[in-house]
């Protein structure tokens, strides 16, 4: 069957025509957050409607999105860093097309998609962990995924940063790892104005020793969330995700470095790159799309 997956993010919105595993056709929209919480949503809607009429021939339409959700409301409880409270996406997105949708959480679905097809298929604890706008895992724990709607939020332990979070704590490992806040914090150091994270990661590996030091903090501070959840759920497999896992080895290795030198006595975990990619989350929305049809 041919659906209609979307992976709605902070920065963009990724639209794919999927066939089980298979992307056939592809398109990204701006989410345009700064422009406000309802502009998004309509970015988000408008998405929706230029699928639908470019691809007739899709059966279902399946959405997630950050953030806290209620998968069988099929509604967008709350999202700090786009500012959604309580959107009914599904209602609105079977009211525009009149197919069947799928609704959840970007990052479990994501992980979902990554058990059936990429790198952690076969593996009965693992952790999936995109790290883009935001962060969060998706546990796969003796074979299956923890679905609670406040479960897996990486991205606010508290690595003990000096800066606000959106949530409104201080000290969340998004404050300082995300690839905005990678951004934020060279340009705020440096006078630059970079307007993502690779910038800064190729800034560091020309020897700017300010982005240098950023990439060394970020990565740091995801190694201590890292080794929280070792400790806690002895994963076998991390899978790393998102827009920064386009970093490669410049992310896994220093990762892998600082986990080895924390290690005692737990097992070390294999730390690779989604096999996905940053599709992930776009065809995990497809498999829940094709959930709604059965």
């Amino acid at each position: 069957m041919v659906v209609i997956g979307i992976d709605a993010g902070g920065t963009e919105i990724k639209a794919g025509l999927i066939q089980g595993s298979k992307i056939i056709e592809s398109q990204r929209f701006p989410t345009q957050r700064e422009a406000g919480a309802y502009h998004a949503q309509e970015q988000v809607l408008q998405a929706v409607e230029t699928m639908h009429k470019n691809f007739p021939q899709a059966q279902a339409v399946g959405l997630v999105v950050p953030g806290v959700v209620d998968a069988d409301a099929q509604i967008a409880r709350y999202s700090e860093n786009i500012g959604w409270k309580d959107v009914h996406f599904g209602k609105m997105i079977h009211d525009i097309t009149g197919l069947p949708v799928g609704f959840g959480h970007d990052v479990r679905a994501g992980g979902i998609a990554e058990s059936l097809y990429g790198a952690s298929k076969g593996h009965a604890n693992s952790l999936f962990m995109p790290i883009g706008t935001g962060i969060a895992g998706a546990m796969i724990i003796d074979g299956k995924l923890v679905d609670d709607p406040y479960a897996g939020e990486i991205g606010h332990l508290n690595v003990a940063s000096a800066y606000g979070c959106n949530c409104g704590a201080h000290g969340c490992l998004e404050t300082v790892a995300t690839g905005p806040s990678i951004a934020r914090i060279y340009n705020e150091r440096s006078g630059q104005q970079f307007s993502g994270a690779q910038e800064v990661l190729k800034a560091a590996k020309g020897g700017d020793h300010i982005a240098q030091e950023v990439w060394a903090d970020a990565t740091r501070a995801i190694g201590t969330a890292l080794m929280a959840y070792i400790n806690i759920l002895n994963p076998g497999l991390i899978v790393l995700g998102g827009g920064l896992s386009r970093a490669g080895d410049d992310l896994v290795n220093p990762l892998s470095s600082y986990i080895d030198s924390h290690l005692t006595f737990q097992p070390r975990p294999k730390i690779c790159v989604a096999e996905l990619g940053d599709s992930a989350g776009m065809i995990g929305a497809g498999i829940l799309a094709a959930k709604a049809i059965a």
